[in-house]
């Protein structure tokens, strides 16, 4: 096995991790509708579930800014490189810190989807228990 080929096992099982976020996110939504109720002739969530809400939105929220922040990063440093050398045959060796903004998001992303399905799935529990 190459580096190159870890890079790229690495780029593929990310892109499915953000992917599945995303679906589960949209699923979370989906789940909390169904629960909703009418009190007071307004539409209202279990007290339960409206953190769970909050949370599968701040998933969907990190989810863009991770591909949002990704992209301003990387198309600052190619334009700077650009200016620096438009010679496309130089090789270089990107700063590290340069995916951190980037990497924060997809992993406060996957823990905010991961700890509302959590949470989700105690309330379900609490719901086929009773």
């Amino acid at each position: 096995m190459k580096v190159k080929d870890t890079l790229e096992n690495y780029y593929y099982f990310s892109g499915k991790t953000s992917d599945l976020v995303r679906q589960l996110g949209f699923g979370g939504i989906a789940l909390i509708w169904v629960f909703r109720y009418e009190a007071n002739g307004t539409q209202t969530l279990p007290p339960e579930l409206v953190w769970v809400g909050a949370l599968v939105v701040l998933g969907l929220v990190l989810d863009l800014f991770h591909y949002i922040s990704g992209t301003v990063v990387w198309g600052i440093y190619h334009r700077v490189k650009e200016k620096a050398d438009p010679s496309e045959t130089s090789n270089f060796r990107a700063p590290r810190a340069i995916n951190w903004p980037a990497l924060f998001c997809f992993w406060l992303k996957t823990l905010a989807i991961g700890t509302a399905y959590i949470k989700l799935l105690k309330f379900l529990w609490s719901r086929l228990v009773v």
